[in-house]
C-alpha cells in the first residue's frame, strides 16, 4: 500500500532561516548582476515551489513583496502579508517569528483565556513550542478567513500595492476577528 506524504508540523527555525539565506544570497546576486532574465527565472521558481506549498519559498517571496526590487519587482504589501502568513501557517518557525508583532494582542488573549491551560494540554503546548503552535493556529486561522490559496497567489499577475496604514489596520482587524474562533479551535 502506497503512504501518503504528511508534510512535517513545523519547519525548523534553523533550516528555514538557512535556506532563506542561502536562496536569498543566490538572488541578489543575480540582482547585482543586472540578469534579468535570469531574475525572471528565478523569480518563476520560488513562485513554483511556494505555489506547491514549500513554506521557506513562501517567506522568501513575502521578504521580495515586503519593500520590492526597483523595477523588477513592485512592492505587494498584501502578497508580503499573504506569502508570509501562509508559510507560518505551513508551520515555517523563522515566518512565525517575523509574524510576532503582529500577533501579541492575539497572544495575549489566547495566554489569558480562563482555558489556557486545557488549550495546552489539548495541543502539546509548553514553554517551548508556545509561540510556534500559538503563531501556526492564528495563521492557519488567518489562512481561512482571508481564503488565501498558494498556487492561486503564486500565478497572480504582479501588481504594486504599496503599505498604508489602512492596509496595516486591514490586517490587524483580521486577527482581532479570528482570536476567538482559533480559542474554540484550540479547544476542540
Amino acid at each position: 500500500m502506497d503512504r501518503l506524504y504528511k508534510r512535517p508540523e513545523f519547519v525548523d527555525y534553523d533550516e528555514a532561516f538557512n535556506t532563506f539565506t542561502e536562496e536569498r544570497k543566490k538572488m541578489n546576486e543575480i540582482i547585482s548582476s543586472e540578469d534579468y532574465d535570469e531574475f525572471e527565472k528565478q523569480l518563476k521558481f520560488f513562485k513554483l515551489c511556494a505555489g506547491q506549498g514549500n513554506p521557506i519559498y513562501m517567506d522568501l517571496l513575502a521578504y521580495y513583496y515586503k519593500t520590492g526590487i526597483g523595477d523588477l519587482l513592485g512592492e505587494n504589501y498584501d502578497r508580503y502579508m499573504s506569502w508570509e502568513i501562509l508559510a507560518a501557517a505551513r508551520g515555517n518557525e523563522f515566518a512565525i517569528e517575523k509574524l510576532q508583532f503582529l500577533f501579541n494582542t492575539a497572544f495575549d488573549a489566547i495566554l489569558n483565556d480562563e482555558n489556557y491551560d486545557e488549550i495546552c494540554y489539548k495541543n502539546d503546548i509548553d514553554d517551548t513550542n508556545e509561540l510556534y503552535k500559538l503563531g501556526k493556529n492564528i495563521c492557519k486561522m488567518l489562512v481561512r478567513e482571508l481564503s488565501l490559496f498558494p498556487v492561486d497567489l503564486a500565478g497572480a499577475k504582479d501588481e504594486t500595492v504599496k503599505y498604508t496604514q489602512e492596509r496595516f489596520i486591514y490586517y490587524r482587524k483580521k486577527i482581532d476577528e479570528i482570536v476567538e474562533p482559533t480559542i474554540k479551535f484550540l479547544l476542540s
